[in-house]
């Protein structure tokens, strides 16, 4: 089924299909700063045009969070947490605030081409990534990372342990769903879909 806004007919697609190890050689960024200007650079380019469009987005997320796993191991290791949020309403959604009430960055997110930064739009059929990360866990903090996000479609806090509230909550007039909710069992890494729509 089509998905309002969305342009180009999508490949079959089950977000969380491509969550497996790979070989990041060709990835491969030197910092944190790096991997988010990298992934910022191919996702802006990208536009629900393409009929791998959706395929493409979620190989981008995935990436995030095995290269971060690659950047930090051992005594450095630290959590993160990428959720992709899709506009399936057929109109504009404003994010109004992507915040981190639990970690140790900034909240930075990755548009693809139907944003508009000075307003803070998603079009219709455009797709933003948001992705922080932890400090590295000691004896006086376990390095959690817990999102919390609002649009004028939705609200929703997300985390990168099972065990806290994790949901997603829409305003009148819409709906919002997950299309993956991922979690690693260790905890160092959660990975999640939102599409959100117009009440039918």
């Amino acid at each position: 089924h089509q998905i309002p806004g969305v342009k180009g007919r999508q490949v079959n697609h089950i977000f969380g299909s491509c969550n497996i190890d790979r070989n990041l050689q060709e990835t491969m960024a030197k910092d944190e700063i790096d991997l988010v200007e990298q992934c910022f650079v191919r996702v802006k380019r990208m536009s629900s045009e393409s009929t791998t469009f959706f395929k493409y987005l979620d190989e981008e997320a995935w990436s995030l969070v095995t290269t971060w796993g690659h950047l930090f191991t051992g005594l450095s290791s630290r959590r993160c947490l990428v959720a992709g949020v899709i506009n399936g309403t057929g109109g504009p959604v404003q994010i109004k605030s992507t915040k981190l009430m639990e970690g140790g960055s900034p909240c930075y997110t990755i548009p693809t081409k139907e944003f508009d930064p000075v307003q803070g739009i998603l079009h219709a059929g455009g797709c933003i990534l948001i992705f922080g990360w932890g400090v590295t866990p000691n004896l006086l903090q376990d390095g959690n990372v817990f999102l919390s996000l609002e649009t004028d479609g939705f609200v929703s806090n997300l985390a990168t342990f099972k065990n806290r509230d994790t949901f997603a909550e829409a305003m009148p007039g819409y709906q919002v769903g997950f299309l993956e909710k991922s979690v690693d069992d260790s905890g160092w890494w959660a990975k999640y879909w939102l599409l959100v729509r117009r009440k039918s």
